[in-house]
């Protein structure tokens, strides 16, 4: 049990400041009958006790407090230690001096910790310096030649719950630095922050250097081998829970912890240590120490990142499950970071598992991040894949939209409805059927309206995207040419004094006084744009839209960047359209008359034939011409079939857009 020499209620020291008394820690150690699930009521067990000059050097306090329990008697340990070091140890970058947090107060709160019958004196001292962190590589050295035990196991105990839950760690998983939130403890322990209220928080080593060398005096003390052996199983095995260091490390963020142990040999395989944890707050300090952690752990083996649970889940599967806890730019780097390490992002699960893929499993979890990931590296049929269920990920992501719909009572849920929104876009951007889920279409029509909303700025984008190369070399040339000087020409040779005849001067541009400039800049430009920006916009739908977009966008790009003769014949003048006065951009689209002139037509104009046709497929409504409003749809209306453009001969030639 865990009783102070000074004990202070929570009444008596709220509201007053208490004089700081020194502190006796003391641990319950169980004896070798008591074979109960809750065997800590008084009168049970012996206690031992950290010298109070560990308690002074902690320069803290501890209360004690008498908590009614349903079914039996129990002591809740709260105790409030300011921080034992000044610098963390976790959350180490390679490359990177990461900054930790100053403080970390050790707070233990309805959890007993248990020790094995007949430990000696020497193992008690070690155990409790290494959870106060007051202890020194070289005291531990000289404990472990007094006869304590390196590899003893701890048992911790939730105990305000009718059954106690048992967590058996090391003295390694002890002595590792943690300043997640919830622990990696109190996680095991289902304990923290959003849970039962527990507590179960160490103080930080001084250093990193000072945690490894603890971490190797342990390690040298019980022998590489048994680095990796997990805790046996004592009391009731339904309620034990057991972790190795090494997935203790990997959850606190703690780099300079797995770095230590994998330079002493511990096992990788097999931990699927790079699986995301689920259960904690993140922060841009975690994520970067995870993303650490993981980077290093696939450098080191990369088969890490193709491990899979019993029921098939892989990592990806086990990403697209944590929900929307982790940023955007962490899970695409995660993402990005286990496919290029062998991660399968179409691994199927088990047949009685209902999320079949990740994408399926992202849609069930929300986890709109990895969807929007996921979709541009998937196949149509990859996204369309239908599980053991006969659902698509369009079907259940809009079923969850439907739910969180019903429920948008709060910031969080009302951003999840945001998020899975965009999540659904993706989607139908990446080709998801929606005509195969008739009955999810009122919940899909409006995402896809919002889509082809979108549209025609994501082309425009794309079109200026693989312009803007050509337009910066042009304007730099256009204010450059006409600065340039050019060299004198040179005199015939004569026997005359040529020698001493004075340097001619140099002559200047041709390019100072010329309306060519603009155009020659233009045309040196040209070579420098990027026409494979066009495809970098991700459309990629089971219609004809996507083809009919791009291929009129590939066809503008190339007529703006090597037929005209410069930016402003892209962008277009002012002219009379219709008895207003509109900028009318470059007209490279021409619709077949026959033997009569050719109606000619711009870029925006045919991607709103698209839109309007991709809408009327679908009965949609609500896809709103931006531009020429005054002219309706009519400047819009035409066969596909007879869509091309005029060569330089003036002879029609079709575009072969169906």
């Amino acid at each position: 049990m865990l009783r102070g020499s000074s004990i202070m209620s929570a009444a008596s020291s709220a509201g007053q400041q208490q004089p700081q008394h020194p502190t006796t820690l003391k641990f319950r150690q169980l004896l070798a009958h008591e074979n109960e699930v809750c065997p800590y009521l008084l009168g049970k067990g012996t206690e031992w006790t950290v010298t109070e000059k560990d308690a002074r050097d902690s320069g803290g306090r501890l209360k004690v407090e008498r908590v009614p329990h349903a079914a039996v008697g129990s002591l809740v340990y709260d105790k409030d230690w300011p921080l034992m070091s000044a610098t963390s140890s976790a959350g180490q970058q390679p490359h990177q001096q990461q900054q930790q947090p100053q403080q970390q107060a050790m707070k233990l709160k309805a959890v007993e910790i248990h020790l094995p019958p007949d430990t000696n004196d020497a193992t008690q001292r070690l155990v409790g310096g290494i959870i106060v962190r007051t202890i020194t590589p070289a005291e531990v050295q000289q404990l472990i030649r007094q006869g304590a035990d390196a590899a003893v196991y701890v048992e911790l105990r939730e105990c305000r719950r009718r059954v106690a839950l048992l967590l058996c760690v090391s003295l390694l998983s002890l002595a590792i630095d943690d300043w997640s939130t919830p622990t990696a403890l109190e996680e095991e322990l289902t304990i923290g922050p959003e849970r039962h209220k527990g507590e179960f928080i160490l103080p930080l080593w001084p250093s990193r250097e000072v945690q490894a060398a603890i971490l190797s005096a342990l390690i040298d003390a019980i022998g590489r081998p048994r680095i990796d052996s997990l805790p046996p199983f004592p009391g009731h095995p339904r309620i034990t829970k057991r972790k190795g260091p090494i997935e203790m490390a990997v959850r606190a963020g703690n780099l300079t912890a797995v770095k230590t142990l994998v330079a002493n040999g511990a096992a990788l395989r097999g931990r699927q240590l790079v699986f995301l944890p689920r259960w904690v707050r993140t922060s841009k300090e975690y994520e970067a120490a995870l993303m650490a952690i993981y980077t290093y752990l696939v450098q080191h083996d990369p088969s890490l990142a193709t491990e899979a649970t019993a029921n098939g889940y892989n990592v990806i599967h086990l990403a697209a499950g944590v929900g929307p806890i982790y940023s955007e730019a962490f899970i695409h780097a995660f993402l990005q970071l286990m496919k290029d390490n062998g991660a399968s992002l179409t691994h199927t699960t088990h047949q009685h598992v209902h999320s079949k893929t990740p994408l399926h499993r992202a849609a069930i979890q929300c986890s709109y991040h990895v969807i929007e990931w996921l979709c541009p590296h998937l196949s149509p049929a990859d996204i369309n894949e239908r599980s053991s269920a006969n659902t698509t990920p369009l079907t259940l992501a809009s079923g969850k939209v439907a739910s969180l719909v019903r429920h948008a009572t709060t910031p969080s849920v009302r951003g999840e409805i945001s998020g899975m929104r965009g999540a659904i876009r993706a989607m139908l951007r990446s080709g998801a059927a929606i005509d195969r889920d008739r009955h999810v279409r009122r919940l899909v029509d409006g995402e896809y309206v919002q889509l082809l909303e979108e549209l025609a700025d994501d082309v425009m984008d794309a079109v200026n995207g693989a312009l803007k190369p050509q337009r910066d070399v042009a304007d730099l040339l256009t204010r450059l040419l006409p600065l340039a000087r050019f060299p004198p020409s040179r005199p015939k040779p004569s026997d005359a004094t040529d020698n001493d005849a004075p340097a001619a001067p140099s002559r200047p541009s041709p390019f100072a006084h010329s309306d060519e400039t603009a155009h020659i800049a233009w045309k040196v430009g040209a070579f420098l744009h990027e026409p494979e920006a066009v495809d970098q916009m991700h459309l990629t739908t089971h219609t004809p839209l996507a083809g009919r977009v791009k291929a009129a966008m590939q066809h503008f790009v190339k007529c703006a960047a090597t037929k005209t003769a410069g930016n402003r014949e892209v962008v277009g003048v002012m002219a009379n359209v219709g008895g207003r006065v509109v900028r009318v951009p470059l007209q490279c689209f021409a619709v077949n008359r026959g033997q009569l002139t050719h109606r000619r037509l711009g870029l925006r104009e045919v991607v709103h034939k698209a839109r309007l046709d991709e809408a009327a497929r679908y009965g949609l409504t609500g896809v709103v011409k931006d531009f020429n409003t005054h002219l309706g749809n009519e400047d819009c209306q035409f066969d596909w079939q007879q869509l091309g453009w005029v060569d330089e001969r003036g002879q029609f030639q079709p575009l072969g857009i169906n």
